[in-house]
């Protein structure tokens, strides 16, 4: 008995350290590979708990070897574009400029009963109050009202990440790549300096360059 729980409180600080370690995110806010690699660890740290004849480092080895590559991923997440997209996947339009994208709606297994308890949710009574809606990466949806609910200038398209164009937010903003070159020219911004640049619906642009940042 009394090597069981000693058993426990060893794993239970063990991932607890790991978990602070790898720095993993609520539930709601974690991505694909996050979720499956929590629930191998769950799976992993229970079984030296209910076998005792199971050595605790036969469950620590696979452990460590897990947190190791959620960490290289989430790294390499933010350095190599396609993988990113890969393991993460991209924000998806639901609702765009004022209309609602059945066949996005479908692709994303979200029915009309999901997107109307979510616009109750964020305090909104009907689509229409809504100019677009964007499934996140997380699984959670951002709302944008309409110019007629709220004095906005509509979304802000994300055209440029960390010097690299974002192909599906130049689509969704209906800009091409040399437009965004021409813009940074009158700037006199280099593309490999620019750390976030947005375009909202009426032309506004936003730029911040990596110097701008803190290390």
């Amino acid at each position: 008995m009394a090597a069981i729980f000693i058993r426990t409180l060893v794993i239970y600080a063990g991932l607890c350290a790991l978990m602070r370690f790898s720095g993993k995110r609520q539930i709601g806010q974690m991505q694909v590979s996050e979720l499956v690699t929590t629930f191998l660890l769950s799976n992993l740290a229970s079984a030296p708990l209910s076998g005792a004849d199971i050595p605790v480092l036969y469950a620590a080895i696979p452990i460590l070897t897990l947190i190791c590559l959620e960490v290289l991923f989430s790294f390499l997440t933010t350095k190599v574009t396609f993988i990113k997209k890969l393991l993460d996947g991209k924000p998806s339009i639901i609702i765009n400029k004022g209309q609602i994208d059945v066949s996005q709606m479908s692709k994303m297994r979200l029915t009309l009963e999901d997107l109307l308890c979510e616009l109750r949710i964020a305090g909104y009574s009907s689509a229409s109050e809504i100019d677009y809606a964007i499934l996140e990466s997380n699984g959670k949806l951002s709302f944008f009202p309409s110019q007629q609910s709220s004095p906005i200038c509509g979304i802000a398209h994300p055209v440029i990440i960390d010097g690299v164009f974002v192909k599906y937010a130049l689509a969704d903003s209906g800009k091409s790549e040399k437009w965004v070159l021409d813009t940074l020219k009158k700037k006199k911004t280099p593309l490999s300096s620019v750390f976030l640049m947005t375009v909202d619906d009426s032309d506004k642009v936003e730029i911040i360059e990596k110097e701008e940042c803190a290390v």
